[in-house]
């Protein structure tokens, strides 16, 4: 099997959400086969969002399933339809994945094979090594996450609104009750600053806790847009 063709990503994108027709846009014309978009909120206050002059709080979150070259195609043209560089516009990243289903594998191939394009490498992606912090808490306890995340040296975070499931196994042994709304909370966080802000958030809203969180990482292979990130917002 060639490699190159094989390897999967999946490549999630929070941009503001007035930039979702841009976006849309983007997948369509370049005949993306696999995506994903739903509603999310950033975690900067308002004021912020008005200082900065761009957008609002309210975020489309997207995820795709793409080959590495689909997903170096991608971000190359969506890096000259939006700024990644300006504060508040959105982040970019791709995640390796080990396996899908032969189904959805067999449309991916055949999608890059009519790219009808060489390999591409991306381009101004940040030299840091990132991970996708992933929190999973009651609903009402994200403003509790991103404080933690916050003290813990995060710059920021998105909530998506989730259901959540249980088993009776988890009442059993974790001691806690399934409540059917969740926060999904992201935060794009560099390799060196992961375990404080995992640490920080399991402490605050962690199992034993109201919030009933929790708290994984996944490696990121490429992330744009995080230099852009607010770090003092005082200083604005």
């Amino acid at each position: 099997m060639d490699t190159s063709v094989t390897r999967l990503e999946a490549l999630i994108t929070i941009v503001d959400y007035d930039l979702r027709d841009t976006l849309l846009k983007l997948f369509k014309k370049n005949n993306m086969s696999m995506f994903l978009l739903t509603r999310g909120y950033g975690s900067a206050e308002s004021l912020i969002y008005e200082i900065l002059g761009y957008g609002g709080p309210k975020k489309v979150v997207s995820v795709s399933i793409l080959t590495k070259k689909m997903s170096n195609f991608f971000i190359n043209r969506l890096q000259k339809e939006i700024n990644l560089g300006k504060p508040g516009t959105g982040i970019v990243c791709t995640i390796s994945l080990s396996s899908v289903s032969n189904v959805l594998l067999t449309t991916l191939k055949k999608a890059d094979e009519n790219l009808k394009m060489g390999s591409e490498q991306v381009t101004a992606t940040s030299k840091k090594m990132y991970h996708l912090i992933v929190t999973i808490v009651n609903s009402g306890y994200f403003e509790q996450v991103m404080e933690a995340a916050k003290a813990a040296g995060a710059t920021g975070g998105t909530l998506v609104h989730a259901r959540g499931l249980g088993s009776k196994e988890a009442v059993k042994y974790l001691g806690i009750t399934i409540q059917p709304e969740k926060d999904l909370v992201l935060i794009l966080a560099p390799q060196e600053k992961r375990n404080a802000i995992m640490e920080r958030i399991v402490r605050e809203v962690g199992l034993n806790t109201a919030g009933k969180g929790i708290c994984f990482s996944l490696p990121v292979n490429y992330a744009i847009g995080t230099e852009s990130g607010i770090n003092n917002v005082n200083e604005l």
